[in-house]
């Protein structure tokens, strides 16, 4: 094995924590050329504009359509928007907007991004209930860096679902699915502009992205990870309680990014996960080789980890210290370790490339090391072709899960024995350390093992497209204002 990164990590140079499988069968890749037609000026440079994906001509032919959409949407929300501001990125610019935490009433609210506003962590939204933030993984379960930092989270949605979501609540459309087609797409254009909006990528559709971050503060090699500047809370602190106290500014680090959005054919939207490679250690996991022969590497037993001290124990890994609710991070809780405290713990990502230690993982892979092998294979098919010293050389892509044809999603994962309709496909047990943490469910299979475990309608008898099933947040958000006889309003 050699190097895949020319950026430097958090890890420690002499350990292997930084190699990824340069033998693997190249079963999922690019050209060079192809790679190039993704850059806004046609020619791949050091942290360069990326394009998005075009979601209505997304075509289906293998399990590396999916990934490689995943690859692109990802570099073009991490690419520079110097028009929107230096350092700036497409995340940070008006074509995303931050989604609320709950207030009081359980809505939540768009925050379009505008210069001078900071990314938010914390939300002011009612001076009568103080401030909220985003500091719970979907569980409840709170996590925290070794270095003490907590880890947040800022949720973004696209224009197009933004206006999208505004017109079916306007009664403007039905807004059954998310958009998958060109005629929808133009309904969602056309209402946009009674609005005097123009949606500039319109084509990527739907998307929305959770983001997990921590302070640079005391984060080694902190210039290796994408970095924002952001609104995050004030605690007073005892052993086994963080109160929410107030809010500061700070610099954050990017861990980890869910890619969500919808493409032609997939009203359940395509659901992909990134992970900054200096975060968690690996188990040990196997792939396929050139010469077609199955090989295991070993789990990660040393290196710098920011959510592992102790990679050497791969049996105390994964347990939860701290839940989150209201305004506080607590340590007392049913099924909290003996003497517990606020503090870290150590996350390991069980699941390396999304899939199971054994069984059939998706139609088209008839094993785990074939699974593996297209994404460890297309990870090094990008990082080989970014230029330079490109910050996004050191995020790995960790999977993506869908369902076949698009089918309304039942809360289940693909298996030998159940390829039922709407049951997760591609990395099929897919989870992420950072914002997953303690829902990977080991090494094994799980049946209920993937995103559209909560992501769908799985408690209902005839799964369901909605996106109010689909989506979190689709049915807490307020639309956005709009404009009635010229003047603008907000619907309730």
């Amino acid at each position: 094995m050699g190097l895949v990164w020319s950026c430097k990590s958090g890890n420690s140079a002499d350990t292997d924590a930084d190699y990824l499988p340069q033998d693997v069968l190249q079963s999922c890749t690019l050209t060079p050329e192809q790679f190039a037609t993704w850059f806004d000026k046609g020619k791949v440079s050091e942290n360069g504009f990326v394009n998005a994906a075009n979601s209505l001509t997304f075509g289906f032919k293998s399990n590396c359509d999916f990934y490689k959409w995943s690859e692109q949407m990802f570099l073009w929300m991490t690419s520079p928007a110097d028009d929107f501001g230096i350092g700036k990125r497409v995340i940070e610019s008006p074509v995303f907007y931050t989604v609320s935490p709950e207030d009081s009433l359980g809505h939540r609210t768009f925050i379009q991004h505008r210069k001078g506003l900071l990314l938010s962590a914390v939300t002011g939204l009612e001076k009568s209930i103080g401030i909220d933030s985003e500091e719970g993984q979907a569980t409840g379960d709170a996590l925290m860096a070794k270095d003490g930092s907590m880890v947040y989270y800022i949720t973004m949605v696209n224009d197009v679902y933004a206006q999208f979501l505004t017109a079916v609540k306007d009664g403007k459309m039905s807004g059954r699915t998310f958009p998958t087609t060109q005629s929808v797409l133009d309904s969602i254009v056309a209402y946009a502009k009674t609005n005097n909006v123009t949606l500039p990528d319109a084509t990527a559709l739907a998307m929305e992205i959770k983001t997990s971050w921590v302070d640079v503060a005391k984060l080694k090699d902190a210039d290796s990870y994408i970095q924002i500047d952001a609104l995050v809370p004030t605690y007073d602190k005892t052993a086994t309680k963080w109160t929410i106290t107030g809010q500061r500014k700070a610099r954050l680090a990017l861990l980890g990014m869910h890619v969500v959005g919808s493409v032609a054919g997939h009203p359940e939207m395509v659901w992909s996960t990134f992970e900054h490679k200096a975060v968690s250690p690996n188990l040990s996991y196997t792939y396929v080789d050139k010469e077609n022969k199955v090989k295991t590497v070993k789990g990660d037993i040393k290196g710098d980890w920011v959510l592992n001290s102790k990679p050497q124990d791969t049996v105390n890994i994964n347990v939860s210290h701290m839940k989150f609710k209201g305004n506080a991070v607590y340590a007392t809780f049913e099924g909290a370790p003996e003497g517990n405290t606020v503090s870290p713990s150590n996350s390991t990502r069980t699941k390396p490339w999304g899939v199971a230690d054994s069984g059939v993982p998706n139609p088209r892979n008839a094993t785990p090391a074939i699974a593996n092998s297209e994404v460890i294979s297309i990870n090094n098919s990008i990082m080989s072709m970014l230029a330079g010293n490109d910050l996004r050389k050191n995020y790995m892509f960790i999977g993506s899960t869908w369902t076949e044809k698009g089918a309304a999603p039942n809360g289940r994962s693909y298996a030998a024995t159940d390829a039922a309709p709407g049951v997760a496909v591609g990395s099929s047990q897919l989870a992420n350390t950072t914002m997953e943490t303690y829902i990977q469910n080991g090494t094994g299979y799980n049946k209920q093992g993937s995103c559209f475990l909560c992501h769908s309608s799985f408690n209902r008898k005839v799964p369901q497209l909605s996106p109010d099933t689909i989506s979190h947040v689709f049915s807490d958000l307020k639309p956005l204002t709009i404009v009635v006889g010229g003047k603008t309003v907000k619907l309730k």
